[in-house]
């Protein structure tokens, strides 16, 4: 009798405690072969990371996560592949929610177990986006390979039939991604420290979050147009152009040549009708006088 007292009593700690989590959710790879790079950015992958554009493969401050979603299945979802990679002397961690702000967090943890000669650590859990409280949650993740290297942490796994019923209760492919990190000592998970959060990305989309691309600019053609300036004096044997303008004070001289297209201004030296009529009645008066 006491000692199925002391079994219950165990089994009772066990559940209650907020750290401890089975392990029945999460399916391992057999094959340990991590590689994370940038390649297929904006083309094939969604990719989000810290600092902006860094590469995964050369930097190791760069905290990086990438994204490949299946074709939706409805009711069941998408499988959503990911890559995650940072240093951390605890774990690293990449989020989905709908608002980082409140509402929770669907939160999946690579971590190195410094309890255990640095070993590679894998957990999924929920943060509670007000309090930033993490609980333990038991989401279904598979093909779960990662490594670790000193403190640099990189891990790749799927989450199979991810649906609005997992994070929210309206169906959609658009979240908030996170990215962060936070201590590890091999029995208990830190707090999450919010390193990045993009704006809401549709994870089918892998250029979701890639800026458009800003239409070129034209040049408008030059004309052909001659415009000639006010009070120029044309040589003799002068051809002009076709489409010239002519300003007014223009002195134009004999054996010049006029294409068409020639707009001739006032004030030009051909007689308008008034100078015309001026100089009959010079003439006439002329001949008045003498008689």
């Amino acid at each position: 009798m006491e000692g199925g007292l002391i079994v219950l009593a165990a089994a009772l700690l066990l559940f209650l405690s907020p750290e401890v989590q089975g392990t029945a959710h999460l399916s391992f790879s057999n094959n340990t072969q991590v590689n994370i790079t940038r390649d297929g950015c904006g083309v094939s992958k969604l990719c989000v990371e810290t600092p902006n554009n860094c590469d995964p493969s050369g930097n190791s401050s760069c905290l990086f996560a990438s994204a490949v979603s299946s074709v939706p299945v409805p009711p069941y979802g998408v499988d959503l592949s990911v890559e995650l990679s940072g240093e951390s002397a605890g774990y690293i961690a990449v989020g989905l929610t709908a608002n980082a702000s409140e509402g929770t967090s669907m939160l999946v943890i690579c971590a190195q177990n410094s309890s255990d000669n640095g070993t590679f650590f894998f957990r999924t859990m929920q943060r509670n986006n007000t309090d930033n409280m993490l609980t333990p949650t038991e989401t279904r993740v598979k093909e779960i390979r990662g490594m670790v290297n000193g403190n640099m942490i990189k891990c790749e796994f799927t989450v199979p039939n991810l649906n609005a019923s997992n994070i929210r209760s309206s169906e959609a492919t658009t979240f908030s991604v996170l990215l962060g990190n936070g201590s590890f000592d091999g029995s208990v998970l830190g707090a999450f420290n919010l390193l990045f959060g993009s704006k809401p990305l549709d994870l089918i989309k892998p250029d979701s979050n890639v800026p458009p691309t800003a239409a070129p600019t034209t040049t408008a053609p030059i004309s052909n147009t001659t415009i000639m300036p006010s009070n120029t004096t044309m040589p003799s044997n002068t051809t002009m152009p076709s489409n010239t303008t002519m300003p007014s004070n223009t002195t134009m001289p004999s054996n010049t040549t006029m294409p068409s297209n020639t707009t001739m201004p006032n004030n030009s030296g051909a007689l308008q009708p008034h100078a015309v009529l001026l100089l009959l009645s010079v003439l006439t008066l002329s001949v008045l006088l003498r008689v």
